[in-house]
């Protein structure tokens, strides 16, 4: 589903505002100044992301731009990744309203490499299918199996970081699947990190409970 896309007008008012602060070019990407130049669906994530407030889409902007900079964005690659952890962050399928599907799967990371885990995670979001189209994807973290001892509390705020600040409107909702009770003491740390707004895309679910977010036949 992609986010709701405005006129143009309101997208060059936005542009306008995010060239008003970029003052040095070199902070970004010349692929993502040209982007936003040129695509309204793209603008329009940043507008959505900040609830139509365009000073803060303009701001959002600026911030993710100089952070995929800083962050080489681009130049990542893992299409030829041979480290199989990094696989328990993948796509595949679709939900009931036919988008993607991100399924992490947190009891089979390595904390030694949280650094690439990092790093994998950004490129996933950024070299999915559909990304050209600005479509949205539901998060399944898939938690069968995970205590508190296996939970990696840093690399989770960073996970919610980077959908709540470094992406615009792209989680559609957060489906949490089979959390122990003794993990809430961790939600509750880490979900101060989210907006109200997207407190409100994180379901819980038990069990078979996950039919009614995921088709049977995708997961």
């Amino acid at each position: 589903m992609a986010p709701q896309v405005f006129d143009k007008d309101t997208c060059d008012e936005v542009r306008n505002k995010f060239v008003a602060l970029a003052t040095d070019t070199s902070k970004y990407y010349q692929a993502d100044l040209d982007r936003i130049k040129t695509d309204n669906n793209y603008v329009s994530r940043f507008i959505t992301h900040q609830k139509e407030n365009k000073d803060d889409a303009a701001k959002m902007i600026e911030s993710v731009f100089a952070w995929r900079k800083q962050n080489a964005v681009r130049d990542l690659d893992f299409s030829k990744n041979t480290e199989k952890c990094l696989t328990s962050m993948y796509f595949k399928n679709k939900d009931n309203e036919g988008d993607d599907i991100m399924w992490i799967e947190p009891k089979y990371f390595d904390k030694t490499k949280r650094a690439d885990f990092e790093k994998y995670l950004v490129w996933l979001v950024e070299n999915r299918e559909r990304e050209s189209e600005c479509s949205q994807i539901t998060i399944v973290l898939a938690l069968d199996g995970l205590g508190l001892s296996e939970a990696d509390v840093d690399y989770i705020k960073y996970f919610i970081n980077i959908f709540m600040y470094y992406t615009a409107d792209v989680m559609k909702k957060m489906v949490i699947h089979n959390m122990h009770w003794l993990l809430n003491g961790v939600w509750k740390l880490v979900s101060v990190l989210l907006s109200e707004g997207a407190k409100k895309r994180v379901i819980f679910v038990k069990n078979k409970e996950i039919y009614k977010q995921i088709p049977e036949s995708s997961v």
